[in-house]
């Protein structure tokens, strides 16, 4: 398993709204492990990860004006 989660986005509007059902969800990443294949999509592995700042602010991660 992962060592540990970024972040977590919430898609309640995008399913409620456009009828989306996510193809890589929860389930999918079980199916994975219990595979031994990588859970990630193909775009996430090209793409790849995008930290934040490296510099902190006063006020959070972003200057805030």
């Amino acid at each position: 398993m992962f060592d540990k989660i970024d972040r977590v986005y919430v898609n309640d509007a995008a399913r409620r709204d456009l009828g989306w059902k996510p193809k890589y969800d929860f389930a999918h990443v079980l199916e994975c492990v219990r595979e031994g294949s990588y859970p990630r999509s193909l775009i996430s592995e090209l793409v790849g990860s995008k930290g934040y700042r490296n510099q902190l602010f006063e006020d959070g991660p972003y200057p805030i004006k």
